[in-house]
């Protein structure tokens, strides 16, 4: 009732004490560090939580039958533009708006950062980290929305959407070559280096060279000069970063996965990783959204109270006497969000060992200790919160998010000069042999054929990047969109280890619903669109 009383001049009126201009900010190095260290926030937000429905309902995602009630609109197919996840709001995350809100904040970076009276080459150095991060975000937001503003200066967006190919010419590649020359040479530990920008940019070159629907629903095929650049920027990399493979296994992980266990963060394969600690607000939701059941039942045995037959890597019964109930994670918290698929399980050979870690359904300690779970994947999960390690918690675990890797620019080199050289060369089975001999698998077959090499890849990319927000992606640009999702096996069957046919999909996804043209991108949210209706915004077509 207090309020009630108060003028409207005394909320308008600024207190100096509590503010501080830019002016006034930007004034030494450190300064600048901490303003752009304020751009990386938008992505540690937006990968938190919910930039994984992009893969939802691809052959690779899926939401398990008790999940929140807002998922069904993607399960079933029927997304409309006032759809909760789209519309900021907080029980539903913003896979918008928290992008624009890095993009003004790069800006302002950007304006304030030139005139200062420091160094120059940390100027470069911070505008570097500045512009590639505001690529990567404008990168997703345009496969993601499609036309969006073009806003370089400030963060005022009330202005008319840009087509992709613009934002992506003036934009996205200007920054990202800046960014290669001015950011720093050495490994990634959490910043923006001139390698990870030199990968990103070789991702840019490759999805330009592809497949989309423009925002007006026509679909296109990109400029094949694009395969060229991409193949080129990728090899650079290769050749001339400080990045490589892991190698060693762990005593709880493969050597392809021990990127993501706990005392590796930032490990020498890593190229962009989002550091996350267990502290609210600043914390990963992943291991919540991720996993399945509180146990391993109906995957594992018949029931809670079975005693499952285990046995050790060698194939040694074990001879187990626990119930499933007993090896269970000691924390039950859940929302099955995000859970692969057998559909995926089944793209994996005998012996890769990409697969057991990707899918997780056994986890075995360094001590000796056994938990079983239904599947979910690894890298959304915070081991420490599953196993109850005192200080951790569901709703904000401590567990890194990995974005890009060594491996990206293998593979990539190897798609993009099979394309754009009408045949594989050495150099790019040799990339595709890195990665299959870590993964504990043969050579690729020799003398294979474009299109065969081709296909070889796309099955490489599916297998080493689960989990890693790139299947709808690569979906779209390959022109698989459709029929990638119009069969998917979603039970999981004794051919995937389950004791008894089980599904973890919402009971309104049958794995065989046709994904819709308008879905290939997401709509502009409703409220949005309303406010900026003068500006001449028109909805994505379909929606």
């Amino acid at each position: 009732m207090s309020l009630g009383i108060v003028s409207c001049s005394d909320f308008l009126e600024e207190d100096p004490k509590t503010l501080i201009a830019a002016e006034s900010f930007y004034n030494t190095e450190s300064d600048a560090r901490n303003a752009v260290d304020g751009v990386y926030a938008s992505m540690r937000n937006v990968y938190s939580r919910w930039w994984m429905c992009i893969d939802l309902y691809t052959d690779d995602v899926v939401s398990k039958k008790s999940s929140n009630s807002w998922t069904v609109p993607m399960a079933s197919h029927t997304v409309s533009p006032s759809f909760q996840l789209f519309n900021n709001d907080q029980s539903a995350g913003n896979v918008y708006f928290d992008w624009w809100t890095g993009i003004g904040r790069a800006n302002d970076v950007l304006s304030n950062v030139k005139d200062m009276t420091i160094d120059q080459e940390v100027i470069d150095l911070i505008a570097g980290e500045a512009r590639a991060l505001r690529a990567f975000y404008y990168y997703n937001l345009v496969r993601a929305y499609g036309d969006v503003p073009f806003i370089v200066e400030g963060s005022d967006f009330k202005v008319q959407r840009s087509d992709v190919d613009i934002i992506y010419d003036e934009i996205i590649i200007p920054d990202l070559l800046f960014a290669a020359e001015h950011c720093s040479e050495g490994l990634h530990d959490g910043h923006i280096t001139k390698w990870t920008a030199k990968l990103i940019l070789s991702e840019v070159y490759l999805t330009r060279a592809g497949t989309r629907r423009t925002s007006t629903g026509v679909f296109v095929t990109g400029d094949e000069s694009n395969y060229a650049l991409a193949r080129d920027m990728a090899k650079d990399v290769i050749e001339n970063s400080p990045n490589t493979l892991n190698l060693e296994a762990s005593s709880t992980a493969p050597a392809y996965g021990v990127a993501w266990e706990k005392g590796n963060e930032f490990s020498v394969e890593s190229m962009l990783e989002i550091s996350y600690l267990p502290i609210d607000g600043i914390g990963n939701w992943m291991t919540r959204e991720g996993r399945a059941a509180n146990d391993g039942r109906n995957y594992w045995g018949n029931n809670a109270n079975a005693v499952p037959e285990l046995f050790d890597k060698d194939g040694n019964n074990l001879n187990n006497t626990a119930t499933i109930e007993e090896l269970s994670f000691p924390r039950t918290n859940n929302s099955g969000i995000y859970l692969p698929t057998p559909n995926l399980y089944d793209e994996f050979q005998d012996g890769d060992e990409r697969r057991d870690f990707n899918i997780l359904t056994r986890y075995d300690t360094s001590s000796g200790d056994i938990f079983l779970t239904q599947p979910m994947y690894r890298k959304f999960v915070d081991i420490d919160v599953l196993t109850a390690v005192e200080g951790s918690d569901f709703r904000y675990a401590g567990n890194n998010t990995i974005l890009y890797r060594y491996a990206d620019a293998l593979l990539i080199y190897a798609e993009a000069q099979n394309e754009a050289d009408g045949a594989p060369n050495s150099e790019a089975y040799d990339a595709v042999n890195r990665i299959r001999n870590r993964a504990g698998l043969d050579d690729l077959t020799s003398n294979l054929s474009q299109d065969d090499f081709r296909a070889a890849i796309y099955k490489e990319r599916r297998c080493e990047f689960a989990g890693e927000y790139k299947r709808k992606f690569d979906l779209i640009r390959t022109d698989r969109l459709t029929t990638a999702t119009e069969n998917i096996n979603i039970i999981w069957t004794a051919e995937q280890g389950s004791f008894k046919d089980l599904s973890t999909a919402h009971i309104d996804f049958t794995g065989q619903i046709l994904w819709p043209d308008n879905e290939w991108l997401w709509p502009i949210p409703q409220a949005q669109l309303e406010i900026n209706l003068k500006y001449g915004w028109i909805q994505n077509e379909g929606y």
